[in-house]
């Protein structure tokens, strides 16, 4: 999959004042897709608490 970014020149997000990293904190692209390859981009699911199952 591929996109464009207005502010990414080569591999530099002009926004961020950063290397990319796409659906980082700040990425216009956050939040309306999903990364499973980035750390960063997916870190808003780990704090969901699990329900118990008791």
């Amino acid at each position: 999959m591929s996109y464009e970014c207005r502010h990414l020149r080569n591999t530099f997000c002009n926004k961020r004042k950063k290397e990319c990293d796409p659906g980082a904190p700040g990425c216009v692209l956050r939040g309306r897709f999903v990364f499973p390859f980035s750390e960063s981009a997916n870190d808003s699911g780990k704090n969901k608490s699990k329900p118990n199952k008791d």
